[in-house]
């Protein structure tokens, strides 16, 4: 009977985390249509699959206690979920096809197929009749053989699950622990052979180099470019091609392509590596030519950018490039309009066993990579392309010794929005010049970075300083205000990125010490490419009003259909008769059912099963207080034979600390509230029957601690807010963490939201990870000894006894600082 309890307390563990789980997606889901953020399809079928996901695992947990009693959840559940499937999940079914495809069997609808690179390439050769190199591309199939063969899949998802959701640090290990797995992993022979067969059929290959380039399903897509995210490998030899296969599907796992998936809300697993495989050619110059200028605000421009060397220097923004505008006139392209002919010192050339960084000759240095001639076939060439997709395209192209043009890649190019103004600003100058890469207006610290170990402490909401634009930063696009670069040009992958995600910014501004030993926060107007000291507000307020929003767009509605079958609650009154299965329309809805009579079962469990009394006990401390107390494994030191249990025979030491931050300061009482506050809390409570103190409900009758010796979870309710705090505190700190959630409120959403924010800002003092949504706050920290966690629950509990019910009072800025101050003295002298 004992392990049937403790079977229970476990299933009851599970049931809680996937609750916490589905109601985060569903806030998430809010938050992208109440604040304008920009999504996609992906993003919403991948947040639908996540909290069905999550809803399941909720009712599979519910269904431990008595599957018959709670099948019709489970129907109810399914029900909704078909709906769902039916009208927001219909993506393209598995696609049956060969391992390895050639070039001339390619076209843009075989994107699923060979991902986005090689389809493109095989549009521009078959179907538009621009110069394309022959290759081959391995498939999508071919991706699947070999994580299958392997059994890598659940080795990759094990890895990232361990990475929590703000840590460079651990995102960095994990990544790094997968590409050797695949590296690693041996290639099955069905792939390798027809790999080496087709690649024969190219021509000799002993006399020949490869380009071993990536192109994943999604990649170079109207939505997603990838922009850098994935590995290429150049003048890789014959012998080493399997293993520079590796390479690139490996590049999977980059932490660069990681976050950026993550941060497109895109599902890591549904994505395959497709891989280009070319001859080498003997390109003397190359880069890329935008068909149309992506901040140029009349449309009419196409800009050239053109190196010596190889085009890598420029799409990695390592080499100087000249920079030739030529205006679109129908198509023709005759007029340059203006061009920056610049000290070409570096380029980059093939060499034995890949490329290498060398000097330009003297005289060529200063002189045009192209001529005029060369530059009007490459933009005739570049407005077919456009005119065929119909939208502006990023192409890259190499020139080869024979002086002819040739296509390397096109794809979609993301377009900045106009912003042009004359504004005035006082403020101290600290930088100008460069070449504006995105538009818009950045405000933050100026944060440089020039290792991966830098990387790993950048902060959120600061402005990104690199000497080299490098796409390895890509990831700290997510987290930043703006970025500022010493190289590069709107022509590289990084500048891409930041006009994917809309992070403002100027390349090419020479040395950033300058901006180095500036010690402060400031504003990066990337229009006007100039960086001034402190914060500009004219300029912030003119970039908020151009802010594009999605509302109105199919993906917006998408979203919000999917929100209105996840997130509406109508059960709200536990005590009523329709509180039901059967009522249950939304997943919210069936969540707030599970978990209402998840915690019934739970502590009814004893009575129904049996259980010898000792299992939960009401917690005495001088008197019987409003807690309960339940014994998951080891949390008694014996078994009390009366109703109560005392902190004398408790040996949870997460217990201990959370009640000794509860009383080491007495709690004054609720604080003194107007009538004026006070209706308003009345007139709340009659609207919401969920809100009413008196309600029978298991929530507002109970507090609930179950602990063993190194664990507590606390489900503490008081008045109108309920709170979640689970510890693990034991010997090993890479064990240990802390994660509390917090949310409700009696008062208006203002005041409620004003109690989170004071919550947020200790915890954040004391090294917790906070996010708040709204009124709801989710905190959390690990990897910390023992001693460190237990003096961060003298926090947690101090926090959870002295702002009951303050919601009621926090009325003004004023107030809110007295608490702040308050709070901030009582802890210093706790700890």
């Amino acid at each position: 009977m004992q392990q049937d309890f403790i079977k229970a307390a476990s299933n009851f563990k599970r049931l809680i985390s996937a609750n916490n789980k589905a109601l985060e997606v569903m806030a998430q889901m809010e938050l992208a249509l109440a604040e304008g953020h920009e999504f996609d399809v992906t993003y919403v079928r991948t947040q639908v699959t996540r909290v069905n996901t999550a809803v399941y695992q909720l009712i599979s947990c519910i269904e431990g206690y008595s599957p018959e009693k709670f099948a019709p959840v489970k129907k109810r559940f399914q029900e909704i979920q078909k709906t769902l499937n039916n009208e927001l999940l219909n993506t393209p079914s598995s696609i049956e096809s060969p391992l390895v495809v050639p070039f001339s069997e390619i076209t843009a609808g075989d994107a699923f197929v060979v991902g986005g690179k090689a389809a493109n390439l095989g549009e521009l050769k078959n179907n538009i009749g621009v110069p394309v190199p022959d290759g081959v591309a391995t498939t999508s199939n071919a991706f699947w053989v070999f994580m299958r063969h392997n059994e890598l899949h659940d080795i990759c998802d094990r890895r990232l699950r361990q990475v929590t959701s703000q840590s460079l640090t651990e995102l960095y290990a994990a990544c790094s622990k997968i590409r050797q797995d695949i590296v690693k992993a041996p290639v099955p022979g069905e792939i390798s052979s027809e790999i080496l067969r087709l690649v024969k059929e190219l021509g000799d290959p002993s006399s020949q180099r490869f380009a071993v380039r990536s192109s994943a399903v999604g990649e170079d897509g109207r939505h997603h470019a990838f922009a850098g995210q994935y590995l290429s490998r150049l003048n890789v030899s014959y012998d080493e091609l399997l293993a520079a296969w590796k390479d690139v599907v490996a590049s999977k796992y980059s932490p660069e392509a990681v976050a950026y998936r993550k941060a497109k809300g895109l599902a890591t697993r549904d994505l395959a590596v497709c891989v280009a495989i070319m001859p080498m050619q003997n390109v003397v110059a190359g880069g890329v030519i935008y068909s149309t200028d992506p901040i140029d605000c009349s449309q009419d421009v196409s800009t050239i950018h053109a190196a010596h060397g190889l085009p890598k220097g420029v799409v990695d923004g390592r080499v100087a490039a000249d920079i030739v505008k030529m205006r679109k006139e129908g198509g023709a392209g005759t007029a340059v309009v203006g061009q920056d002919i610049l000290n070409k010192e570096k380029q980059y050339i093939s060499v034995d066993g890949g490329v290498e960084l060398v000097s330009v000759p003297q005289n060529m240095q200063y002189a045009p990579v192209l001529t005029l001639d060369e530059l009007k076939l490459l933009q005739r060439y570049a407005l077919k392309i456009e005119e065929h997709y119909g939208c502006p395209q990023d192409i890259e192209w190499g020139l080869t010794e024979n002086r002819d043009i040739i296509f390397l890649q096109s794809r979609p190019l993301s377009q900045s929005p106009c912003i042009e103004h004359s504004i005035e600003v006082t403020a101290p100058l600290l930088l100008s010049g460069g070449d504006t890469v995105s538009t818009g207006i950045g405000y933050g610290e100026l944060v440089f970075v020039q290792r991966e170990v830098d990387a790993l402490t950048f902060p959120e909401g600061a402005i990104l300083v690199v000497q080299y634009a490098s796409p390895r930063w890509a990831p700290l696009l997510s987290k930043a205000n703006g970025v500022i670069s010493g190289t590069g040009s709107r022509a590289g992958h990084l500048a891409s990125v930041a006009r994917e995600y809309g992070v403002p910014g100027i390349f090419g501004v020479g040395n950033v010490d300058n901006l180095v030993s500036y010690k402060g926060d400031a504003t990066l107007d990337a229009p006007s490419r100039k960086v001034y000291a402190g914060k500009v507000e004219e300029l912030l307020a003119l970039w908020s009003k151009q802010r594009r929003s999605m509302k109105g767009t199919p993906v917006y509605e998408m979203l919000a259909s999917a929100v209105e079958k996840i997130v509406p609650l109508h059960l709200t009154d536990p005590t009523s008769p329709d509180f039901t299965a059967e009522n249950c329309t939304t997943l919210h809805d069936i969540t707030r059912f599970c978990h209402e009579y998840a915690i019934d079962e739970m502590f009814r469990v004893g009575r129904d099963m049996h259980i010898p009394s000792g299992k939960t006990k009401q917690l005495y401390d001088n008197r019987p207080m409003q807690y309960w107390v339940v014994d998951l494994d080891d949390g008694f030191i014996t078994h009390p034979a009366g109703k109560y249990i005392t902190f004398d025979n408790i040996s949870s030491t997460p217990m201990h600390a959370i009640w000794k931050g509860m009383t080491a300061v007495k709690w004054a009482g609720p604080p003194p509230v107007n009538a004026k506050s006070f209706l308003s809390i009345l007139a709340e409570s009659t609207c919401d029957p969920s809100l009413v103190p008196d309600a029978s409900s298991v929530y507002t009758m109970r507090n609930y601690f179950l602990i063993s010796s190194k664990f507590c979870c606390l489900q503490f309710r008081f008045g109108y807010h309920f709170c979640t705090v689970e510890v693990l505190g034991g010997d090993v700190p890479a064990e240990n963490f802390i994660s509390m959630k917090f949310s409700g409120g009696a008062a208006d959403l203002q005041k409620k939201n004003a109690r989170v924010r004071l919550l947020a800002i200790i915890l954040d003092e004391y090294d917790f990870r906070v996010t708040v949504i709204r009124d709801r706050l989710s905190a959390r920290c690990e990897n910390m000894s023992e001693e460190d966690i237990m003096r961060r629950l003298y926090v947690v509990g101090h926090l959870l006894m002295h702002t009951r019910q303050l919601d009621m009072i926090l009325h003004s800025e004023q107030a809110f600082q007295n608490v702040l101050l308050k709070l901030r003295k009582e802890l210093a002298t706790l700890l």
